[in-house]
């Protein structure tokens, strides 16, 4: 097939990837400018442009593929298909209504669940056990066109948004591939989305990234999951702001046997002590009765480093505190 391929992050790289590898002929490759990044602030090429070079592709880089001239010359190609991945841009009607097998996208969510900009961390943020990836027809709204075919994937419970977002651009990959082959044979299903079952996962604003360890253990450790590597889970310290990259829950002190045993509320949300392994833990929930230990911490201005190198360097001791949790 002649396809232009669509795309910007790394998740859609292995798309672009697997199509090469399939045979397919990919015409021109369009991701967004490059855009200044970094402490210097110099500009970088999106991950598809880089993988498009080193596959000897052509790249375009509009700034609004609504232009006429883009236009233009996206009718001139005259693509059998148009394969999107986290392209970035609305693509208008008269862009979806040129290439004969229309526009495809590589959607990270089961549709109609989690449609819009942010769906792996919206569902890493809500704890749920399973994900997937939804091969979709576009069509003028956000993520509302008629479903190819799909594949679900569990979410392991130790799984952070990195780990993930490259387990969905792999499979996204091998399901593109997949489905282009039903297409050539005729044999693509379409199936209109449930509208009323549909939810939208918005993008995270830069407040959902700070901690309030008033929440749950849980609550918590789904938000650091779902922020890692990057931009973080934040909180701060004596005025330090630091994100947490990796954590865990540990059970509370309990006294007394069996059933009788009660849990020992000893501090309060946000509350620091140090394990007698030199952990860093973290008293949480609303009443201050949950524990996490802290793995890996970011503080501004350093390296990535394990947390109880963090509490030994800034002599964290009992009763210390991070922000965002009051007593």
């Amino acid at each position: 097939m002649r396809i232009v391929f669509m795309g910007t992050p790394e998740f859609a790289v292995p798309a672009l990837r697997a199509l090469t590898d399939a045979g397919h002929e990919i015409i021109c490759v369009v991701t967004q400018p490059d855009r200044p990044r970094g402490r210097g602030y110099k500009l970088a090429s999106p991950p598809v442009k880089v993988e498009a070079e080193r596959l000897g592709l052509p790249v375009v880089q509009p700034a609004r593929v609504s232009d006429p001239e883009f236009v233009e010359g996206f009718a001139e190609m005259a693509p059998d298909v148009a394969v999107l991945a986290a392209f970035g841009q609305k693509i208008s009607a008269e862009l979806l209504s040129v290439p004969r097998h229309g526009f495809i996208n590589i959607h990270p969510s089961l549709l109609p669940k989690y449609r819009g900009a942010a769906p792996i961390e919206r569902a890493m943020i809500n704890g749920d056990q399973v994900t997937g990836v939804t091969i979709m027809y576009m069509d003028e709204g956000w993520d509302t066109g008629d479903i190819g075919i799909w594949q679900d994937m569990p979410i392991p419970s130790d799984a952070d948004r990195g780990w993930l977002e490259c387990a969905l651009a792999e499979l996204g990959g091998e399901l593109i591939v997949k489905f282009l082959r039903l297409i050539e044979c005729g044999e693509a299903p379409r199936v209109p989305q449930d509208h009323s079952a549909a939810t939208y996962a918005r993008k995270l604003s830069s407040d959902e990234f700070e901690i309030d360890w008033r929440k749950s253990a849980r609550e918590i450790g789904n938000l650091i999951r779902a922020l890692s590597p990057a931009p973080g889970a934040r909180t701060s310290f004596a005025g330090q702001s630091v994100r947490i990259l990796r954590a865990h829950e540990i059970a509370p002190v309990l006294v007394g046997d069996g059933e009788a045993g009660e849990t020992v509320c000893s501090g309060y949300p946000g509350m620091l002590t140090i394990g007698p392994e030199g952990e860093l833990i973290v008293f949480c929930g609303l009443n201050g009765c949950e524990l996490m230990a802290l793995d890996v911490v970011h503080p501004a201005g350093k390296r990535q480093m394990p947390a109880a190198d963090f509490a030994r360097g800034r002599r964290i001791s009992h009763g210390d505190r991070f922000g965002s949790g009051m007593c």
